[in-house]
């Protein structure tokens, strides 16, 4: 299981280096969608976001382009889930 924390990605640069960390994605991996979705293919595990609503209030609409990358994702790979977490920003 994969926990991103949606704190920690706050900016584009944050977001890929967390979702890169969390994900232990290869080092050549872009800061880009298209080099997200490449990982997300070969991705198998659940992967949860915590605290989405800093992420959201961060990236703004770019946050929404993540997540529909994400959701894609799961529908092309069935070995991959992906759901928001319960927890909530403070």
């Amino acid at each position: 299981m994969y926990i991103l924390d949606g704190r920690n990605m706050l900016t584009k640069q944050e977001a890929y280096a967390e979702i890169k960390k969390v994900l232990e994605a290869p080092a050549y991996m872009g800061n880009n969608l298209d080099a997200l979705s490449d990982v997300l293919s070969e991705t198998q595990g659940e992967i949860t976001l915590i605290h989405a609503c800093a992420m959201l209030n961060g990236l703004k609409k770019y946050a929404l382009r993540l997540l529909e990358v994400f959701f894609d994702a799961c529908e092309d790979n069935p070995y991959l889930s992906f759901t928001l977490g319960m927890k909530h920003d403070a």
